[in-house]
């Protein structure tokens, strides 16, 4: 080529590199972007210098830059090498830098004005070719050993600087050697040096902000830079308003103090109003705290406020209202309507809505909104004015229906969370569509468990229920058992006044005790018994007077003189005794009467129930006995033994079952006294 066409090359690319030098000075000033605008600047002062004396693309000035231009080069890969290659990598970026220095030390002596001839006649013997091609092998070499020793996160970040350095080292290497076999420079390739180079620079451009991208985030947390933002933007509207109430002072003396008055009172006004205005915090983020950082959300401070937001006992908000707010405030979103799968159900019904109106709506699987979301694999948005007719007939605009899975995606939904449009419009990517999917599995999560305790409250409710109602029946039981005695006994003996007044008594006890237990299975256990505790009564006397109600005799020896209360509901205490008494009446022969006997070691109140029956093997005793519903009698209901025990066990007492076979057996009741009793209950509640 012509002088004139290799000085416009040249000069292309002069122009070009320093256009990305003044990008890179504009956009960063990291100390690694510094080498990257040094070897940008003295790439195009290169290429100038060439430019300007086209015949000597070698020697003179343009010799010594080039040879510049490869020191930093090397300079900028060797500064890459240290920050992303590992320490491992140290040692072996410490030598090339040592031989990297050397050779470029030799290159410059070899463009003194003494050496120059060895330019015009270049071979492998002469040392300042030897020089160069052992320059750019470095810069060669020192991009692969980069490439290979880096992680593979970080190769995203230096592999572009790596091709674009190392190619064109490799180019060079290329040119000097070509030229050391011929003797002579090739002037295709010195011109289309330019070329190269001018081509790769904006890939150089590209490398090094990929590389700025590590390090763009300020040590500082978005709320400091939220909150000096504002203050910097508050200052200077107060400096605004101050220089306004300055020129008018000017203007007119007469109203200087009252109009600086009044413009200060209005703009601290303004700024309380703005500040605390939840649509002007979000143009602030969106305007100046997101381009401070690399990703737009903090994610840790984000799960941490979704995790308080669900979880804070300090909210009085329903839970499915905290829902709605965990996922609506990660995107700036003033509310919106969640949707929950019923029960057993096919449709996502409208459960609860964060400011805006309650609705009875529906979604069904076929509704093409449900379609959209994948089976919870993604986020459907609607444009302005595209929302389902009777989604914005029943909410008003909806922007985004965020899918809450239970598991992972093509296992359906568990529930659907729809979004009002933020305060602040901004637009939607894939980072923020992973986050809302993210939150979206969390809120699932707490919903479902939460979903599964309730079940769980009204199981156990459920159970508690079924068990009152056990004991009722058997108690009725009873009652219906005195009743089948009373009118057995009243074909002979009707005409008694006596036996009539009995019976009136009789039937008035089965009629209160019926009312009882029905009063009994319509409330909890607990909330049967007053606050203040059962009040205290002597067994000794109500033992009397259940022997006393009995139909067959019962033998009773007290050997506690009376002494000593118990802290059990009088009417349970009376409940499980009966039982036994009646197992124990059932279990005796002939005329042999059950015998009861009351003691009081240690604190305790003991009540033996013996008879002189059968007895049980200690396997009965081990597995039927206290079985519920397990029984081998005709007509019984197998909750007796079980009763009487579950009944002592609630008031801090127990059932010890004493048989032998041919021996009869001996039901021993045990029981604190009030004192313990009350402390060994509270003791159990703790």
């Amino acid at each position: 080529m012509n002088a004139s066409a290799s000085a416009t090359l040249y000069g292309g690319c002069a122009v070009i590199c320093v256009l990305l030098a003044v990008l890179l000075l504009v956009t960063t000033r990291s100390r690694g972007a510094m080498l990257a605008i040094g070897a940008a600047a003295m790439t195009g002062a290169w290429a100038a210098a060439v430019a300007a004396e086209p015949a000597m693309p070698l020697s003179g000035l343009s010799g010594s830059l080039e040879i510049l231009r490869a020191g930093l080069w090397f300079a900028m890969l060797l500064g890459l090498a240290w920050r992303f290659a590992g320490p491992r990598a140290r040692p072996l970026a410490r030598r090339f830098a040592a031989g990297g220095a050397v050779v470029t030390i030799l290159a410059l002596a070899a463009t003194m004005p003494m050496a120059q001839g060895a330019l015009a006649t270049p071979s492998f013997a002469s040392g300042a070719i030897l020089a160069r091609i052992s320059l750019a092998l470095l810069v060669v070499l020192l991009a692969e050993n980069l490439y290979r020793n880096a992680s593979e996160g970080a190769r995203w970040h230096v592999k572009l600087p790596c091709i674009v350095l190392g190619g064109l080292a490799s180019f060079d290497v290329l040119l000097y050697a070509a030229a050391g076999i011929s003797r002579s420079f090739p002037p295709g390739m010195l011109d289309a040096r330019a070329v190269v180079t001018g081509l790769s620079m904006p890939l150089l451009l590209v490398g090094v902000m990929r590389v700025q991208r590590i390090r763009r985030d300020p040590p500082v947390s978005r709320e400091v830079v939220f909150h000096g933002a504002t203050l910097l933007l508050a200052g200077g509207f107060l400096l605004m308003v101050g220089g306004a109430a300055e020129l008018l002072r000017h203007i007119d003396p007469d109203w200087s103090a009252s109009t600086q008055a009044s413009l200060l009172a209005t703009a601290l006004m303004a700024i309380a109003v703005v500040a605390t205005t939840g649509s002007a915090r979000s143009q602030m983020r969106r305007l100046v705290v997101d381009h401070f950082f690399t990703a737009r959300y903090d994610y840790r401070r984000e799960w941490l406020r979704c995790v308080a937001t669900l979880a804070d006992p300090a909210d009085d908000a329903p839970a499915t209202t905290r829902a709605i707010r965990a996922i609506a405030d990660a995107v700036d979103s003033p509310g919106g309507a969640l949707f929950l799968r019923e029960a057993g159900g096919a449709r996502l019904a409208c459960v609860a809505t964060w400011n805006g109106p309650a609705s009875a709506i529906a979604l069904t699987e076929d509704q093409p909104i449900v379609q959209s979301l994948q089976g919870g694999a993604w986020v459907a948005e609607f444009a302005p004015g595209a929302a389902p007719q009777d989604l914005a007939a029943a909410f008003g605009p909806v922007w985004l229906a965020v899918p809450l899975p239970l598991h992972g995606p093509g296992e359906g939904l568990f529930g659907v969370v729809l979004l009002w449009p933020p305060r602040a419009a901004f637009t939607t990517d894939r980072e923020v569509f992973d986050l809302l999917r993210t939150l979206g599995r969390e809120v699932a999560m707490f919903l479902a468990e939460r979903r599964a305790a309730e079940s769980l409250a009204d199981q156990r409710r459920l159970e508690d229920y079924a068990k009152r109602f056990a004991f009722v029946a058997h108690d009725v039981k009873t009652v219906a058992s005195q009743l089948r005695l009373l009118l057995a006994n009243a074909e002979d003996n009707i005409a008694d006044p006596e036996f009539q007044r009995d019976m009136l008594v009789t039937v008035r006890a089965s009629a209160d005790r019926i009312n009882s237990l029905i009063a009994r299975l319509r409330q909890p256990e607990a909330a049967a018994l007053p606050k203040a505790g059962p009040a205290p009564f002597q067994p000794a006397a109500r033992l009397r007077a259940l022997v006393a109600a009995r139909p067959r005799p019962v033998r009773l020896d007290d050997d506690t003189a009376g002494a000593g209360c118990v802290a059990m509901d009088a009417e349970r205490f009376d409940t499980a005794i009966v039982h036994l008494l009646n197992n124990a009446e059932e279990a005796c022969e002939g005329s042999e009467p059950v015998r009861i006997r009351l003691r009081q070691p240690a604190g305790r109140v003991v009540i033996d129930i013996t008879d002189r029956g059968q007895g049980m093997t200690p396997e009965f005793i081990r597995d039927e006995l206290f079985r519920p519903f397990g029984t081998a009698k005709p007509d019984g209901t197998g909750i007796g033994a079980w009763q009487a025990r579950e009944l002592l066990r609630a008031a801090g007492g127990d059932l010890v079952v004493l048989s032998h076979l041919g021996a009869g057996t001996t039901m021993r009741v045990t029981l604190p006294l009030e004192g313990e009793a009350a402390q060994r209950l509270q003791e159990d509640r703790a």
